[in-house]
């Protein structure tokens, strides 16, 4: 089995990898990387392969030199404070199109998985998790990409290349860059515990509530989905917990596990525009195609995250 996994230098491609690597000792693992890279080191024996996706040659070169059965397909824009459209859209609808285009024309039998986002959705009702059925209503420049990028890649999904998309909630672990807030808590509360930094933390909007999970859950669920299930040509599945956590709640977990006292403070910097008052999401398609059950705590995750950005991160960000 030959396994691309692109952007697999990026925060959530270092999971993947070592998931696969676990399971699939045997498989030829290849990855590609472009810029800056927030993930682990690769499994030994992983080929990486430097391309910037936007220019077809490379494309072109990635799938000659890797020759995929199954592409797990991570690179490109992921944040949704992203408010550049031009440039999300470039990387998430034309970057993807022009990847799918490529494999479709190899004519060579082949799995392939989109990471789309559960923001697709929009705005989810209180106690309403969001379903696989249910209309889209993006809200911000990146989920907007992802829904078109989904609208857009469908009809190249055939018998022969078979699509799964991925909306997948928010996910975190050690190793997630500052941008996302879980790790942007973790690292000033270590960057204050080193004496770096003044003892205040700085917070945006806390009384968001998010979909929150460990990201080896979320890894678990792309393999389950693309390696152990029959192949249809295309297929939307949800990774979620169901759970709505306020931004508040993270914030007070970590600060629960803080060995020095701090203050908090509203930075408007880190105030959205337009910020979900909700967004959460139901697992049980997922959960019934695979037995995926999570298997990680948020309490266990986020200290894991802390306990690296003190051991670790403060000395990389």
């Amino acid at each position: 089995m030959r396994i691309l996994i692109t952007g697999a230098t990026g925060f959530v491609g270092g999971y993947l990898a070592a998931e696969l690597s676990e399971h699939y000792p045997k498989a030829q693992l290849f990855g590609t990387s472009y810029g800056h890279t927030s993930g682990g080191g690769l499994p030994e024996g992983t080929t990486v392969l430097d391309a910037d996706l936007r220019d077809p040659a490379v494309i072109a070169r990635v799938l000659e030199a890797s020759a995929p059965d199954i592409i797990f397909h991570l690179a490109g824009f992921a944040s949704g404070a992203g408010t550049d459209a031009a440039m999300i859209r470039a990387a998430n609808v034309d970057a993807t199109r022009m990847l799918v285009e490529a494999v479709a024309s190899t004519h060579k039998p082949c799995r392939l998985h989109l990471a789309s986002t559960g923001y697709v959705y929009g705005t989810t009702a209180p106690g309403q998790p969001a379903s696989e059925g249910d209309t889209l209503r993006p809200e911000g420049a990146y989920a907007q990409s992802k829904a078109e990028m989904e609208t857009v890649i469908q009809p190249l999904a055939t018998e022969n290349l078979s699509i799964t998309v991925t909306r997948a909630f928010n996910h975190t672990g050690p190793r997630q860059t500052p941008v996302f807030v879980a790790p942007g808590f973790a690292r000033q509360l270590a960057r204050i515990e080193q004496g770096l930094d003044e003892p205040t933390v700085r917070v945006g909007n806390l009384e968001a509530k998010r979909d929150f999970l460990d990201v080896r859950d979320v890894v678990r669920a792309y393999r389950l989905l693309l390696c152990e299930q029959a192949p249809a040509p295309w297929r939307v599945v949800n990774v979620a917990s169901g759970e709505a956590v306020s931004i508040q709640s993270i914030l007070d977990t970590l600060l629960g596990m803080a060995q020095t006292k701090v203050s908090v403070e509203i930075d408007p910097t880190r105030l959205r525009p337009s910020d979900m008052p909700e967004c959460i999401g139901a697992s049980a398609l997922l959960s019934e195609l695979t037995g995926w059950r999570k298997t990680h705590s948020l309490t266990d995750t986020l200290a894991e995250t802390l306990s690296w950005w003190r051991s670790t991160g403060v000395h990389i960000w």
